[in-house]
Order: C-alpha cells, then structure tokens, then sequence
C-alpha cells in the first residue's frame, strides 16, 4: 500500500477524504481544518509551553510538547515532543486560535529508554496573530473499517504568533485568465527527515484554494493529479504577500519518503469534492529537488 499524507482544506474535508477512503491508499491522514472556539479534543489544562494529556484506559500514557519560541505569521514552525506511546502510533498535531487553525498527522519514531519522539512542520502563513493553542492527540481504529478517529491521549501547549494576518476570511472564487501564474521559489538539495517551508508567488488573490501534490519525478511532467502515487497531497488557500504578488506556501514533511527526485505542483483546486472529484486546474506552479 502506498503512503500518501494528505492535508484537507475545511471546506474540503468530508469530500477528499471520502476519496482518501475510497481508493484505499493511506494508512494514515492528515486534516487542516477550521479549530472551534473551545477545544473539544484536549482533556487537559495548558500550563507554560508544554503540557501532558493522560487517558482513562491508561494513565500512564502521556504526550509532551517541547517550548516553541514566538513566531512571526508565515514563519515555518516545527511542532516536536515526546510520548510514551508506541513508535509507529499516528498522532494528529492542530495548531490555532479560536475560529482558524492548521493540523497534519504525524508517526511516532523511536526514541531512548521508553519515551518516544514525534515532530510535524506547518506553516503558519492561514493563522491569525495572537495566542496559538497546539493539541497533540493520537489516532486509533482502523481506517478500513471506518472507525479510526482520534483517541484520548493528548498534550497541549501555547505559543505567541505575532505579525499581520496574511488569509482571507472566505474562500474566493475568481476567473483565471491567461496572464495569471504561480511561480514556486527553487528547493535546493534536501535529505530525508527534513522539513521545511515550500513558497512561491501568484497574481492570484488571497483566498483561492490551492491543491499541492509532491511526488517522485519520473521524467515526465505529470498532467494532472496522481492520487496512488506515494507523496504529499495538500489543499490551502492564497495568502497576501510583501508587495504585489500574493503568497502560496506549504510546511513539507520528507520524513518518510525514499531518497530521490521529487516534483512538486500547485494549482487552483478544481472539481467537486463530494462527488470524489478533484482535480489541479491551470495556472501550474512547479519546481523539481532531489531527496539524499
């Protein structure tokens, strides 16, 4: 089975991950998403930059979150820490404020003397300026048989995002014309395990939504989407920018991808997302790296 992450716009949610399902190529996902006002997911109080989460099944289980210093909006974070939980455990990490937020799972590696460690890069280019809450959950159930969910095992913890906020408050739909692009900034030379902020410039405005694909390079330009092929599958909006040209950026994880060249595109997301069906719409960005 191929591993693909994925990472799901709110208004896309219900819809691509019907596909994720359907086409049976995960064995984990990754959701970004809209945070409530209240939190339902965290059972626990955050206290300074790291707390610990604990569940009724198994006290003893925690998950801790290492200090994040304060961040500037579209500085790329990295969210690490520590867990009992067993090494390939899935955790889901949601990053955000009251009303907007960004969240992506990651698997748990193997650590020293019984405490594991996990990390997620994301970028915080959609968050709102203010006091950003991080939860840290683990994911159980099986994906095949429908019940895979998140779990009670969790952490959380607080950092300063500072800045101007760079979203727009609705999605936007716009007509493209010709003259539009996206233009993504050279990726030099990576190595496995890295991550690291993708970003590039486009004529289109704040709030178009965006799908990412990043995935082996076989020589060929692909023409579209490949939903089997072993990457990162990504949506998120246009962010404004530091002059004229607004922003397209994405947090990648290379973490558990095999050395390599590797493309990565973006473009307008197209299609309906109930209907199972998506597609990369024109202008393309793209831009080629190799993976040591």
């Amino acid at each position: 089975m191929n591993k693909k992450t994925i990472a799901i716009g709110s208004l896309l949610a219900v819809g691509i991950f019907a596909v994720i399902i359907c086409v049976g190529m995960v064995t984990g996902f990754s959701v970004v998403q809209p945070l409530p006002s209240s939190d339902p997911m965290s059972t626990t109080n955050t206290a300074g930059p790291a707390a610990t989460g604990s569940t009724s099944e198994n006290a003893a289980q925690f998950i801790t979150i290492d200090p994040i210093a304060d961040k500037t909006t579209g500085d790329l974070l990295i969210v690490s820490g520590s867990t009992n939980v067993p090494t390939g455990t899935i955790l889901m990490v949601q990053v955000g404020s009251p009303g907007i937020g960004v969240g992506s799972d990651t698997m748990v590696s193997e650590g020293t003397s019984g405490v594991n460690r996990y990390s997620m890069p994301a970028d915080t280019a959609l968050l709102k300026p203010g006091t950003q809450t991080i939860t840290v959950t683990n994911m159980k159930g099986d994906l095949d048989k429908g019940d895979y969910g998140l779990g009670d095992v969790n952490g959380t913890a607080t950092f300063a995002l500072k800045g101007t906020y760079r979203g727009a408050d609705t999605p936007v739909q716009v007509t493209i014309t010709k003259d539009d692009y996206i233009h993504l900034n050279a990726i030099g030379d990576k190595s496995v395990g890295d991550q690291f902020l993708i970003t590039g410039t486009t004529s289109l405005p704040a709030g178009v939504n965006l799908i990412w694909e990043i995935m082996p390079y076989t020589g060929t330009m692909p023409t579209g989407l490949d939903l089997n092929a072993r990457g990162i599958m990504a949506n998120n909006p246009v962010t404004k920018g530091d002059g004229t040209a607004n922003r397209v950026s994405l947090a990648a994880d290379m973490s558990t991808m095999e050395p390599g060249e590797y493309i990565v595109m973006v473009g307008p997301l197209e299609g309906e997302s109930e209907n199972r069906d998506i597609a990369m719409g024109e202008p393309v960005g793209s831009v080629r790296f190799i993976l040591k």
